[in-house]
């Protein structure tokens, strides 16, 4: 994800591409229909005869129906997401996978908007901002950037650094922890099978006739409970992953392409 602070938003596209200016920019407002729902929405309209605005009030179907608007900005206010941040962001991105999320509203702490920014959010717009602020946001989504404000994105790359630390720890343990279960030679031929490696050249690389490396597989297979080479390579990723069940991800990622 690109950070961009809102002291100098980026107008420039995607890959440097400058929008076409004379497309219509569909953005759908989700939020109690009040004064200052309506304010934003003339003030977004008026900024740009580029913008094209609808408005819904949450109720049950509110985020349900957004998808029919087709529209390329989600501006959601806060108190939809009080509940849940990561929930709703993640629904709306799931449903939506394009579709660039600004939310508003008032007394948004920093803690707050970090959950908000970590849960998916492309920016928001809070009592610190004004009109002008709004008209740049949007452009800067528009253009495949976020608006953050500096405080908040130090925080977001601090803690992506520590997070990343963290990860590499913790695949060294199960790295360990997982080769303190096999044989030398076990080791040694996982190492070959994770590089794609025929019996054959398993065999030449490894110093074994073909029968030894298939008495070695044999044991990998009863240990890691799998029946063939690609099963044994999953499982022992799965394994050494800092994360749960990623084979199970990456087949749930492969089948939404």
């Amino acid at each position: 994800m690109t950070l961009s602070d809102p002291s100098t938003p980026d107008t420039t596209g995607i890959n440097g591409i400058v929008r076409q200016q004379n497309k219509k920019t569909r953005i759908s407002i989700i939020g109690h229909k009040d004064f200052s729902i309506d304010s934003m929405a003339r003030l977004i309209e008026a900024s740009s005869g580029n913008y094209q605005v609808t408005c819904t009030d949450p109720g049950e179907t509110g985020l349900a129906n957004f998808t029919e608007t087709n529209a390329e900005v989600l501006m959601i206010q806060d108190d939809t997401l009080r509940v849940s941040p990561e929930y709703v962001i993640h629904s709306i991105l799931d449903t939506s996978p394009d579709i660039r999320i600004l939310v508003f509203g008032k007394e948004m702490d920093d803690e707050h908007l970090f959950q908000i920014i970590r849960a998916g959010a492309h920016g928001y717009i809070n009592e610190r901002m004004n009109g002008e602020h709004i008209k740049r946001a949007l452009m800067v989504l528009l253009n495949g950037k976020t608006w953050i404000e500096r405080h908040i994105m130090e925080r977001f790359i601090r803690t992506q650094h520590e997070f990343d630390d963290v990860l590499e720890t913790r695949l060294h343990e199960n790295i360990n922890r997982l080769y303190s279960n096999l044989t030398r030679r076990e080791t040694q031929i996982l190492c070959e099978v994770f590089k794609g490696l025929a019996i054959k050249q398993i065999a030449d690389e490894v110093h074994l006739s073909h029968q030894g490396v298939k008495m070695h597989l044999a044991k990998l297979f009863r240990k890691f409970k799998v029946t063939n080479r690609n099963q044994l390579i999953l499982a022992a990723f799965n394994e050494i992953s800092p994360g749960n069940d990623v084979s199970i991800l990456l087949l749930e990622g492969l089948q939404r392409k």
